[in-house]
């Protein structure tokens, strides 16, 4: 991905393209990669939550729920912003777009 000053590599479909047109442009390796970081969240959360640490021994089992739920919501999170930053770079032509560009000259 490029900075703010750097000149696009790719042909420009859109140089400042809006939330809804990035997320309609979402490839099939977008989606893969929101799923991919998503699933991701399940064992660091699992990880987190069953702590053998002295600390949390009489707490572990109270927090393996909330963490799990983190971890996943942190992972889908994160996999959403991935997928948007790649979605967002093929439109403003910072990494490979030709099928953006094909679309864009029907």
């Amino acid at each position: 991905m490029g900075k703010i000053l750097d000149e696009p590599s790719y042909p420009v479909v859109d140089s400042s393209p809006q939330f809804w047109r990035v997320v309609n442009n979402f490839s099939l390796s977008d989606y893969g990669s929101w799923a991919l970081l998503s699933g991701l969240g399940i064992p660091v959360g699992l990880l987190a939550g069953s702590s053998k640490s002295p600390a949390f021994a009489s707490i572990s089992g109270n927090l393996l729920r909330p963490s799990l739920a983190t971890g996943v919501a942190i992972g889908a999170f994160g996999g959403f912003l991935f997928a948007y930053q790649n979605s967002a770079g093929r439109l403003m032509g910072f990494s490979k777009n030709d099928s953006e560009v094909k679309a864009s000259r029907r």
